[in-house]
């Protein structure tokens, strides 16, 4: 019934008819169900819950809510607890926490309760959301909606596989080192990391405490912006979320790129992807000159090392949260994600200091030298093709652990940085799977980059595109 239908759709098709509400929720339980068994893409719904919900929402009458009767699913890192001492599985996408329970709701789940959204499940991600293909071995393995045989990307596959296949209209993901970016980019979404500290992570299951971030998926930008709206904000809770003034992300974003200056970096993001990523990235360019931007060629200094310094920051993190459990449950982990967990642990505390205090120095550096001559800069998201699922199967594929590193090549360096992207699908590779871009700003620039992404939206109108699933 709402098939690839936006925010403002699905809550139009409830105020012409009232009885569209129960309709429309159990309409997408059932496309959850169904799209997410075909795609590998659901953990679970609550039927009971998203009914129980539904009615206090239209009890309330509060029609003006930004997301009245919206139905939404998200990845199942988000923490849910109900009352009567009920809870949601909180498993990390692990057999080694299996039947954990959720001891909290997470602030971004209850921010959006508030908007007037409508909790109907939990989507696949990677385990402990360590991994950037998608692969799982213990939830199943998300299939790409637009070619079954290929990859979502992670760790938000199941986000991205739900949202592509037109169930829902905006999933929530987390973002360490490319897994908001790189799931939307594989499934032609726009997929938004924002800068850390501008969502709560609070009662989300943590990868690195210092990289992690909340950010949501989509078939358009104006959900994008709807959904930041809602969750953006100072937490307590959070001890790296920031006080600052939060623009009217929807009124901005259509302002469109007119004299904004956009940066090339040709160095290590064009020169490290294939010649079909560059190139179909270089048109781009074109696009936004013929938009009223200015085009400047930049350099980004270090880069290179950005990408090794996340990774390390990942799993030192990654090992003082769950070294315990991968210790004492490690026949219960997918060898590659143990391993990175335990790689972590040869990182002493003072190296750890050094690494967190080299990080804030880069960053101001990097800040200082190219926000200077650009607004933002545009570059690949995926450095290569997006591969099958048998291709990048680490367990099955000598060949695949050159292929995985290299993923995420041009998504870590950003989350190194601390700073705001956004994935922009663009057109369609040789096996009709989606190419993206992403545009990345200076931090707590995400309004700009939405304008910069609504701009292109209309240029290349991906939301007329549907897989065939």
């Amino acid at each position: 019934m709402i098939n690839f239908k936006s925010i403002s759709e699905i809550k139009d098709l409830i105020f012409e008819n009232k009885n569209n509400f129960f309709e429309i929720l159990e309409s997408t339980i059932e496309q959850l169900e169904s799209k997410g068994k075909t795609l590998n893409a659901l953990r679970f719904t609550d039927k009971d819950f998203a009914i129980f919900q539904g009615n206090k929402i239209f009890s309330e009458k509060n029609f003006d809510l930004p997301l009245f009767g919206v139905p939404l699913a998200h990845k199942e890192l988000f923490q849910r607890k109900l009352k009567g001492g009920q809870a949601w599985p909180n498993e990390g996408g692990s057999e080694s926490r299996k039947n954990l329970l959720s001891d909290q709701t997470a602030k971004v789940i209850s921010l959006l309760d508030k908007a007037g959204s409508i909790d109907c499940g939990r989507l696949v991600s990677v385990e402990y959301a360590f991994g950037v293909t998608g692969h799982n071995e213990y939830a199943g393995t998300p299939k790409n909606p637009w070619n079954r045989t290929y990859v979502c990307g992670g760790s938000s596959s199941g986000s991205a596989a739900i949202v592509a296949s037109g169930v829902i209209p905006v999933a929530l993901g987390t973002d360490t080192g490319g897994s908001v970016r790189l799931p939307a980019a594989a499934c032609g979404l726009f997929g938004l990391k924002p800068t850390q500290g501008l969502v709560s992570r609070d009662g989300v299951f943590p990868l690195s405490t210092s990289l992690d971030t909340v950010g949501p998926l989509s078939r358009n930008v104006e959900d994008i912006a709807k959904v930041l709206q809602i969750i953006s904000g100072k937490d307590k809770n959070d001890n790296l979320s920031v006080k600052i003034n939060i623009p009217d992300f929807l009124t901005e974003m259509k302002k469109g790129i007119k004299k904004i200056s956009i940066g090339l970096p040709k160095n290590y993001f064009l020169d490290g992807s294939d010649k079909i990523i560059s190139d179909n990235t270089v048109k781009v360019f074109s696009i936004c000159e013929k938009l009223g931007a200015f085009i400047k060629d930049i350099s980004i200094p270090n880069i290179e090392t950005a990408n090794d310094l996340n990774m390390l920051l990942i799993s030192t993190e990654a090992a003082i949260s769950h070294k315990k459990i991968a210790l004492e449950k490690n026949k219960s982990f997918n060898q590659q994600t143990l391993m990175r967990i335990l790689s972590g642990v040869f990182t002493s505390s003072e190296e750890y200091k050094k690494l967190k205090k080299y990080r804030i120095g880069f960053i101001k550096n990097v800040i200082s030298k190219v926000f200077e001559e650009v607004d933002l800069f545009i570059a690949p998201v995926w450095p290569c093709l997006i591969p099958s699922i048998n291709e990048s199967d680490l367990g099955a594929n000598d060949k695949a652990a050159h292929l995985v590193r290299r993923i995420g090549h041009n998504t870590r360096p950003i989350n190194y940085l601390g700073l705001p992207a956004i994935s922009v699908p663009i057109g369609f590779d040789e096996n009709g799977l989606p190419l993206s871009i992403q545009l990345v700003g200076k931090p707590f620039s995400e309004d700009l980059l939405l304008r910069a992404a609504f701009s292109l939206e209309k240029e290349f109108c991906f939301w007329d595109k549907k897989p065939k699933i």
